[in-house]
Formats: structure tokens, sequence, C-alpha cells
């Protein structure tokens, strides 16, 4: 729901008084344009993921018998203390003195790289002069990169509406939850009003918002209706950029117990552009 107010500017906030002439636009174009049906699952999509651990799972049986051959044997040995070889002993000073060595010429490439650095104050200016070079290029990229964000994010004009139509016979439909991609989401209570133009043949939008031109995922529940978690609905949309997708959900053919699952979705692009 935060993110629902935070797209409302008041610039489209003015645009949305004009809400009834858009819902008279909406029903014409509900009945003009030509529908396309959408299904609705009862279970969310899952997107496939590649399998993980395929070495160990196309070579398992050969991993089962190489592990089926290991067995564990006892071997004698003597619990009794040996002298140590002297030049073991030996080892251990080596390996101090080649340390020592190793120290010894670190510490000489070291005090030469400072006697190159300390000669070197020409290339440090030459180097600091680039490195201001580099944040300038970096603050005009800045610039470059916020009139882009303002173009293009800032003036969201992809948009969607979701509209009801009919009336169940079994049941009373109360109320509608959408839940939208990115997170958002908005329960809307059904008049009386509301409820006798959809009984009349009329539609009712329970939804106008801004949304990314991408993949949409919307889940659909009619509570009061179901009679658990899994009757609601999803519907999968692709919107297009810069136009007002319509989605139509017919509640008409939906029964006691079936929730969101029995309804009828339906879809088109409206003909003007999103406000």
């Amino acid at each position: 729901m935060d993110a629902l107010r935070r797209t409302f500017t008041p610039a489209r906030l003015r645009a949305l008084m004009a809400l009834p002439v858009l819902l008279a636009a909406a029903t014409l174009a509900l009945a003009a344009a030509p529908e396309t049906e959408v299904r609705v699952e009862r279970v969310k999509p899952r997107a496939e993921r590649p399998g993980t651990l395929r070495f160990l799972k196309e070579n398992r049986d050969f991993l089962r018998a190489a592990l089926d051959a290991t067995r564990q044997r006892a071997i004698a040995r003597g619990g009794s203390a040996v002298a140590i070889d002297p030049r073991f002993m030996a080892y251990r000073d080596l390996l101090s003195h080649a340390t020592a060595a190793r120290d010894s010429v670190a510490l000489a490439e070291a005090e030469r790289r400072k006697r190159e650095l300390l000669a070197s104050v020409t290339e440090l200016g030459q180097l600091e002069a680039q490195l201001a070079q580099f944040d300038r290029l970096l603050d005009d990229q800045r610039v470059r990169l916020a009139l882009l964000q303002r173009d293009f994010t800032g003036d969201q004009r992809t948009a969607l509406a979701v509209v009801l139509s009919g009336y169940p016979k079994s049941v009373s439909l109360s109320s509608v939850a959408l839940a939208l991609d990115d997170s958002s989401s908005v329960t809307v209570m059904l008049t009386d009003a509301q409820r006798e133009a959809l009984r009349t043949g009329g539609a009712v939008q329970v939804l106008h918002a801004y949304i990314e031109p991408r993949e949409q995922l919307v889940r659909i529940a009619l509570p009061g209706v179901g009679t658990a978690a899994g009757d609601a609905g999803y519907v999968t949309l692709d919107p297009a950029r810069d136009r007002l997708t319509l989605l139509r959900l017919d509640v008409s053919s939906v029964e006691a117990g079936d929730g969101a699952v029995g309804l009828r979705a339906t879809s088109r692009l409206n003909d003007a552009q999103a406000p």
C-alpha cells in the first residue's frame, strides 16, 4: 500500500480526478476491443531452476560402489619410542635460515621500491591529475544517470486497471483482494450500490495503478467465498509499455468453495495512451 501511495504524485492525483470519464472509456473499451483469455491457476507458478549437484547424481552408482568397498583394517604397531634421526633436527635450522634470507630479500626489495617512489615525484603529480579527471568524469556520469532516471522512472505511464463484471448466483460477494508482483496489495470492499451495478450487468473498477512494463503476476482472492488459502487465483500479465492494460474479472461463474479459481479473466489494451 505504501508503494501505491508513493506512486500517486500531485500531478497524477489530478489525473485520477477524471476517473469517472476513464471508467466510461474503459466500459466502452470493454465492449469494443477483442477479449483475450487469461488462465487462472490455483497454484502459484514457479520458475524452473537448473539442477544442482548434477555430477553426484550422474555418478551415484559409482560413488556408492566405491564407498561399499571401503573396510576398516586393524594394523599391529608397537608403542615403544624410537630415536629421532638427527637430520630431522637439522631441517629446522635450515628452515629458519631460509626464512631469514627471504626476509632480507623482501626488505631489500621494499627499500628499492621506496627509493623509486620518492624519485617519481613528477609521476605522482601526473597520477593525481588523472585521478582528478576521473572524478570529473564520474560527476558527469552521475548527471547523465540522473536525467535518465528522471525521464524513465519519474514519469511512469504503464498502468493496470482491474474491472469486475457479473455477479455470482449462489454466493454473496463482499470484497476483492489483489496483490501485485511488486509486493503491493489492496483489498476493496464492495458497497451495496456497486453490488447492485454488478447484478444489473454493469462493471466496477477496483484498481487503477501504475506498474512496471514487464511480466506481472497478479494474485486474486475473494474473501469469504473460498474456504482455504489455496482458493486464491493467479493471473500472469505482460503489460505493454506506456499503455493502459485492462484486466476484466467475470465473477458470475464463481460458486461456494471455489474462491477466485472459479472466475473468468480476460485482458485487453486500452485504445488511448495511459494518462
